[in-house]
């Protein structure tokens, strides 16, 4: 099996666009944006590539929003997402479903008169939630809180559930988070400007629902799927298998950068009940990919992945004294480890000319690059993958101020953090039936 290095990759001099801002105006795509999405035209480049038809499976085992299932779906494709967080995996399938119109209006006037009357919200008291006496912050203002869960009770009915409630329930998540007094700013949240000043109500809610409605209905009448081939399921990628015999894998897995996705999605967990307490908050992050250190992983056991890692980890290893957690030693290690049981997952069920297409990027701690994608190849060779190609698709400058320097000791010739897009094969490219073909 080819290694890297036999390879010789090429660094593309092109750059590749992967940033979800541009799916802020597109059908579907815009109904809950994804800041760590990727574009859909990665997708669209992907199918064109691998020449796929309208029966080949393409999958994406860390489907997130749903750009790759959604964007298959547009497109006429097949394609099967898995995702672990419940949350974004009820945002991905939802983007996929079609309902009549007038069925989603009328079920959002239902929900707007229970708005009105209010229910008392489980969340009210609760962690930062809502104003409680020894907090100065606090996520919703009770008023909110309360004509949500007046209007999720309307909607959340056992013995009725279909596409427009599934919607619907998406365009009331929406709306609270609108209306939150804490917007998503990387791997945190951050509290609005005068947010004590803007008081948001029950009638800020009900705007906020009522635009999201709007938009929704407005790309059900425009983009219209007519029972795509498209599903998403919940699981997680280290251990479930995508289905069946895959063409294409176009997939973003989480960045080494110890981002939680539970914790900054957490405020959508609980309003959507698939997280009731810290325990349950705990037991998903369990199911993560071990790529932060939010909470006490079980220890990897593989350490061979290259030698790119094995330099890395010693440079690491050095300036341990100066890392902001201990235990990311250990969490380099394990997301290697984890990423090798995806690829090798994804090998098993991968077709004889399939593809996998992944956005990563690379790292720094303690001031010493992880280089993500060269690593990732190298374990991709080990899992009987070749690699065909490597393209910086864009350089990252936003790097912390106490690492830049240290950097910069090493390298001082450009940026030096970088998201890549990594392209493997089946079987190296100008081969056919096993051969190597010299045209």
């Amino acid at each position: 099996m080819s290694s890297p290095a036999q390879s010789n990759p090429r660094l593309a001099p092109e750059m590749v666009s992967v940033s979800a801002l541009d799916s802020l105006d597109r059908a579907r795509h815009r109904w809950y944006f994804f800041k760590e999405a990727f574009s859909p035209e990665i997708v669209k480049s992907a199918t064109a590539d691998a020449g796929c038809k309208k029966d080949d499976l393409i999958v994406d085992p860390f489907c997130g929003s749903g750009t790759v299932p959604l964007q298959a779906a547009l497109d006429g494709q097949s394609a099967a997402g898995i995702e672990v967080n419940p949350f974004l995996a009820f945002v991905a399938n939802s983007k996929i479903q079609q309902c009549g119109v007038a069925a989603l209006e009328a079920w959002a006037e239902t929900a707007a008169k229970a708005a009105r009357r209010g229910k008392k919200s489980a969340l009210t008291g609760f962690s930062t939630f809502t104003e409680r006496g020894e907090l100065s912050k606090w996520l919703f203002n009770t008023e909110v809180l309360d004509a949500f869960e007046g209007a999720w009770q309307s909607v959340d009915t056992p013995t009725r559930q279909g596409a427009s409630q599934q919607l619907l329930k998406l365009c009331l998540i929406g709306a609270a988070m609108d209306v939150c007094n804490a917007v998503k700013d990387g791997k945190c949240l951050r509290y609005r400007t005068n947010w004590k000043d803007r008081a948001f109500g029950t009638d800020d809610f009900l705007d906020a629902a009522e635009s999201r409605v709007r938009i929704v209905t407005e790309d059900l009448k425009n983009a219209p799927l007519d029972s795509p081939t498209v599903s998403v399921r919940r699981g997680d990628a280290r251990r479930r298998s995508v289905g069946k015999s895959f063409r294409l894998c176009v997939t973003s897995p989480p960045y080494l950068n110890s981002f939680d996705y539970t914790d900054v999605y957490r405020p959508e967990l609980f309003l959507g009940k698939w997280v009731r307490d810290m325990k349950d908050l705990r037991a998903l992050r369990l199911r993560t990919l071990r790529s932060h250190v939010q909470v006490g992983w079980k220890n990897p056991t593989m350490d061979d992945f290259g030698l790119h890692y094995a330099e890395s980890m010693e440079a690491v290893l050095r300036r341990s004294s100066q890392l902001w957690d201990c235990r990311i030693p250990r969490m380099i290690q394990a997301y290697f480890e984890d990423m090798r049981r995806v690829l090798m997952n994804l090998r098993s069920r991968a077709q004889k000319d399939a593809s996998v297409w992944l956005v990563v990027s690379n790292s720094a701690y303690a001031g010493v690059e992880i280089p993500v994608d060269l690593i990732i190849a190298e374990v991709a060779s080990s899992c009987q993958w070749y690699l065909r190609e490597i393209k910086v698709v864009r350089y990252l400058g936003r790097v912390a101020c106490q690492q830049w320097s240290e950097l910069a000791e090493k390298k001082t010739n450009g940026p030096h953090l970088r998201e890549s897009l990594i392209i493997l094969d089946t079987r190296p490219r100008g081969t056919r039936n096993g051969n190597e073909c010299l045209a």
